[in-house]
């Protein structure tokens, strides 16, 4: 949730301005997610957190920058949401499957399970029954996964284990339990909206 509101802010003060400058279809920029996101898994694959962590960002921030071209130019679509919010999980996969191969499979392979389910469980609902523009519990959304990850590549650039503990398997064991509640708490708001008659 506190992701969330700082990216708004980030938004409107900063990407708005330049999404009304840049002459582009936003499909574009958000297509450069499956260069980026590569580059930075490989950084991770390699253990090179301080490179890894660079093209995270500059990933990230073209992320909110479509969306930034989409609204300002008012160039929005049904598509351009569909391929912005897939973007966004080719965006995790390879940086997860960056930890995977470097070694922490099971702090990973627990990362994705949870981020993919917490996304599934507000999709499923919405393919039983049109639920418009609800508020759902917003624990371990990606932003905040995002927020986790960032954070914790920036820790283990300077430091892999702080206590004689790993950073980076402290931090996906983290996002994972993140990610975790949020599920169930998305579980249990759609049964209650579903429920309902």
């Amino acid at each position: 949730m506190l992701a969330k509101h700082l990216r708004k802010k980030i938004s409107e003060k900063f990407l708005y301005p330049i999404g009304r400058k840049l002459r582009i279809n936003p499909n574009m920029i958000t297509a450069l997610t499956y260069i980026l996101s590569p580059i930075a898994g490989y950084f991770i694959f390699i253990k090179n957190y301080p490179i890894a962590l660079v093209f995270v960002i500059i990933s990230s921030l073209i992320d909110n920058i479509d969306g930034a071209i989409a609204k300002a130019q008012n160039k929005r679509t049904d598509f351009g949401s569909y391929f912005d919010a897939f973007s966004d999980r080719v965006q995790e996969f390879f940086i997860l499957l960056g930890f995977f191969l470097s070694g922490y499979e099971f702090e990973s392979f627990l990362a994705l399970a949870f981020s993919f389910l917490v996304s599934y469980a507000k999709a499923r609902a919405e393919m039983i029954r049109p639920l418009g523009n609800i508020d759902w519990p917003s624990v371990g959304e990606r932003a905040e996964r995002l927020l986790v990850i960032i954070l914790t590549l920036l820790v283990a650039s300077f430091r892999h284990y702080i206590f004689k503990l790993d950073v980076i398997s402290v931090g996906l064991y983290f996002l994972s339990f993140i990610a975790f509640t949020g599920t169930l708490q998305r579980f249990i708001f759609a049964k209650h909206v579903l429920e309902k008659k």
